[in-house]
């Protein structure tokens, strides 16, 4: 949980702030035994009770035993409306009926086959036909994998080593960025860029770069989105420089169905993708250009070698072919609607404040809640707290999600939570903007 220097007693509100972030706290560990039973349990196995670093929580994690639609439901049996969405992998809801069909039937007919199958034909044909720049693909388990073999063919075909990438830049568990590569991130000869900086980044740029690693919208920094000209910079300096852009479109390319590079008209070398493509199973690829994937064709003297028990394990393979025929621009449409509703009702809400300590920004149905001031981490741990209490799952950094299966209402219980956690803290009755009538 947060610590925070102690509240100034003549700044009322955070004094109500830390009142309202105890009492939430104390009703988390009240109204949730079986979760701190079951990570009690874990810490006897796991270091930290932890084998996935971003659902830590103190004093200990809210588990989960089932989901259905847009609702998980506790070990506690209590259910939550989520905004979690699997860190965006769940973009078709919990359960969905025809995808759990798919997996299934491929379960009938036997696991670890030991051969190829005809789904990940057919899955690499759809993916195929959204992302009309990948001529070629692979599959592996993960976006991280997905983006380490997209490194490995850029520095393979280049014969350079420099790669770079952005401060603040997710790529997966370990090709992850601060001010500087993180402890767990693999020894490539990074630099690193500052988001939408050009004139930063363009100080960086040689003919040593073997690639440009970016998020078309950096997801883990805050759903902050690049700029449209600071694309084209990157797309025109990796041409310039010979070196490969590399699009990370593991979470972006659910925001339109031919990814942020179709929407943007800008396109790389190589594209990788991730998370809600499986259908809720393990899944990554990776592809691009003919002549750069033709270096993987096992036809060809020297070809780089890309193994992987599971890359085209049958339930992934199964589940993704089924993902992929429920995909529709409409659908993407109308959750991008909604995550806009989501962060313009934050916003409203929060204008003409005299502590305008919280905002969101992102782009569709993804949104990052950002907190300001000396008393940001606190503010986080409350908001997150208080949702809890109130029914509902957001991530703990400010994180969320619009999946297929949110609506209208959905969004409105989320607008009338976040109203009774600021009107608690700021001591307000009554909404200080008339612009809030927008979403009445």
């Amino acid at each position: 949980m947060a610590t925070e220097a102690p509240p100034n007693p003549n700044d009322g509100w955070v004094a109500r702030l830390q009142d309202l972030h105890n009492k939430a706290v104390a009703a988390y560990i009240e109204a949730n035994p079986a979760s701190q039973q079951r990570h009690e349990e874990a810490l006897e196995h796991m270091p930290g009770g932890n084998t996935r670093s971003v659902l830590h929580q103190d004093p200990f994690p809210l588990a989960f035993q089932s989901g259905q639609g847009c609702f998980v439901t506790s070990l506690d049996g209590d259910e939550y409306l989520d905004f979690v969405s699997e860190y965006s992998a769940a973009l078709f809801g919990h359960s969905n009926p025809v995808i759990q069909k798919a997996m299934h039937d491929a379960l009938d007919n036997g696991m670890n086959l030991g051969g190829p199958g005809r789904d990940e034909v057919e899955l690499a044909r759809l993916i195929k036909a959204r992302f009309p720049k990948i001529k070629k693909l692979r599959f592996c388990n993960s976006g991280t994998e997905a983006n380490t073999m997209a490194l490995a063919l850029a520095t393979n075909i280049t014969k350079r080593r420099k790669i770079l990438a952005f401060e603040n830049g997710y790529h997966g568990g370990w090709l992850t960025f601060g001010t500087k590569p993180l402890s767990s991130t693999i020894p490539h000869d990074f630099v690193l860029g500052r988001f939408n900086d050009i004139e930063y980044t363009e100080k960086l740029l040689g003919d040593d770069l073997a690639a440009i690693l970016v998020e078309p919208m950096q997801g883990a920094a805050g759903a902050r989105l690049a700029h449209k000209p600071f694309l084209q910079f990157l797309r025109d300096s990796a041409t310039k420089h010979g070196a490969l852009l590399i699009f990370d479109e593991v979470v972006t390319s659910r925001l339109h169905m031919n990814g942020l590079q179709g929407q943007y008209k800008i396109f790389p070398d190589i594209t990788t993708l991730g998370k809600y493509l499986g259908g809720g199973a393990s899944f990554g690829a990776f592809g691009g250009r003919e002549d750069i994937m033709s270096i993987l064709d096992p036809r060809n003297d020297n070809a780089m070698p890309h193994s992987g028990t599971y890359n085209n394990n049958v339930l992934t393979m199964a589940a993704g072919v089924a993902a992929a025929k429920l995909m529709t621009q409409e659908k993407i449409e109308k959750a991008n609607v909604l995550g806009s509703k989501l962060r313009f009702g934050i916003n409203a809400y929060m204008q003409g404040r005299e502590h305008e300590v919280i905002y969101a920004i992102g782009h569709g149905s993804m949104t990052g809640i950002h907190f300001e001031g000396p008393q940001s981490a606190l503010l986080k741990d409350a908001l997150w707290f208080f949702m809890i209490g109130k029914g509902i799952y957001i991530g703990k950094r400010g994180f969320t999600a619009v999946n297929f299966v949110h609506e209208q209402e959905h969004i409105d219980r989320f607008h009338e939570a976040f109203k009774e956690f600021i009107n608690t803290i700021f001591n307000t009755k009554t909404k200080p903007r008339s612009i809030w009538k927008l979403f009445d």
